[in-house]
């Protein structure tokens, strides 16, 4: 599965650099090929949540070109989480492929530039949604949802987005799923000035510093998808025993089910699964690593029932309780946050145009 992964990425990525090719030449498109790729995204994350971990793993390649594909995936994953199905959600996906097209018809001096950009080449910048626009508009009045979608897809909920200051609902639903999880994608992707953050660490910044610019429903599917510890993540628990974050508890982002191996007290045994949800004295105390691509392993059957004492049905105290404890841990983690990097010395590295893309709002 693997193997068929990686040659769908290196597939979307062709496809991608050949759109490139042609937009910074001045040439018409073909949106077909992209189509088949977004049908491709939605059958998969229906099944498993595989193209999610390559999205999260920091492909290599070029990083406009990653980040379409990264945005179509992502943007897929959270458009299941509200709701989307259908001809809907295959909408999503495409709009995810195409979202930044426009980059392509700035110049790549601009693109490629180290250091802050000037007032004028922000603008330049700018205006690149407005060149996607174009583009997509260029392929037929069937395609008119698509181009308004690409216009919209740096607006912010809160009027400070580009290129016309949209503000609210004014914005398409989908082009602010698409601007969320744009900038999910650039935080967890590596720059020349900073390391790229771990799935979780991503997620806490846009809860802080983005809650106004995205509608709070978007960033709760957001957490609710990918959570604080995505499927494939390494923890320790609090008791000490090591284990890979199986599935996600929606209801409980901080409690995932861990998958235990036999060699760590379980002989005999093989493999097990806990649900930290049905056991408030075990928490993770500690992220050891990122999700691997090709570390994990998805089964579209049923997996083993989780380790669990508890009864299925869980009553408010309990679920009292989980809150209560995790908003403890939450608090202890954040002065813990700020007390280190209050004892490291401020950034001084580079900028590149590529982040401000991302991040328009900073």
């Amino acid at each position: 599965m693997g193997d068929v992964l990686t040659n769908w990425y290196q597939n979307a990525e062709h496809a991608l650099g050949e759109i490139a090719i042609a937009v910074q030449g001045h040439r018409s498109i073909s949106l077909e090929p992209l189509e088949a790729l977004a049908g491709d995204v939605v059958s998969s994350l229906q099944h498993n949540d595989e193209l999610v971990v390559q999205a999260l793993a920091g492909p290599s390649g070029s990083p406009l070109i990653t980040n379409l594909i990264n945005v179509a995936i992502l943007g897929t994953k959270v458009g299941i989480g509200l709701g989307y199905y259908g001809e809907e959600l295959q909408r999503l996906a495409l709009a995810g492929f195409v979202h930044d097209i426009g980059l392509f018809a700035v110049p790549r001096s601009l693109i490629t530039k180290a250091g802050r950009l000037t007032q004028e080449e922000r603008g330049l910048i700018e205006r690149h949604p407005e060149l996607g626009y174009q583009v997509v508009e260029k392929c037929g009045p069937a395609y008119r949802w698509l181009a308004q979608l690409t216009r919209q897809a740096h607006e912010r909920f809160n009027g400070q987005g580009y290129p016309n200051r949209l503000a609210g609902r004014e914005i398409n639903e989908m082009a602010q799923i698409l601007g969320v999880v744009d900038v999910f994608d650039a935080l967890v992707s590596e720059r020349p000035y900073r390391r790229r953050l771990l799935p979780h660490e991503a997620v806490k910044e846009l809860l802080v510093a983005e809650r106004r610019t995205f509608p709070r429903e978007i960033l709760k599917a957001l957490v609710e998808q990918f959570s604080v510890y995505p499927l494939g993540t390494t923890v320790r628990l609090t008791a000490g025993e090591v284990g890979t974050v199986a599935k996600v508890n929606s209801s409980y982002p901080l409690r995932p089910v861990v998958r235990m191996d036999d060699q760590q007290g379980h002989e005999g045994t093989g493999s097990c699964e806990i649900d930290l949800s049905r056991m408030p004295l075990v928490s993770i105390a500690e992220i050891l690593n990122p999700p691997v691509v090709g570390r994990i392993r998805f089964s579209e059957a049923p997996s083993k029932p989780a380790m669990s004492v508890v009864p299925t049905a869980v009553s408010d105290s309990f679920t009292s309780l989980l809150e209560s404890l995790d908003a403890v841990a939450l608090t202890l983690q954040g002065v813990v946050d700020t007390k280190r990097t209050s004892l490291k010395p401020p950034d001084v590295g580079t900028d590149t145009c590529f982040a401000h893309v991302q991040r328009p709002d900073q």
